[in-house]
């Protein structure tokens, strides 16, 4: 399953530890479980990539599947 276009319109992505938040409005959002420390996520076309603490970049097509890049 893509990604809803509301989220990568509305734009906004929030960190929070092993966690990232994607909003689709203000009050609005979805939360990734990561379970590694994040240091950076951001949009890439279709996907978000999700950098990590030990260096590796996560590629995730929708909120559940990923490959590491």
């Amino acid at each position: 399953m893509a990604w809803d276009q509301k989220l990568k319109n509305f734009g906004v992505i929030k960190v929070e530890g092993k966690n990232v938040k994607l909003y689709s409005s203000s009050v609005s959002y979805i939360t990734i479980s990561v379970n590694e420390l994040v240091t950076n996520a951001i949009w890439a076309g279709d996907f978000l990539n999700v950098t990590l603490a030990n260096g590796k970049v996560r590629r995730y097509s929708s909120q559940v599947s990923y490959t590491t890049v």
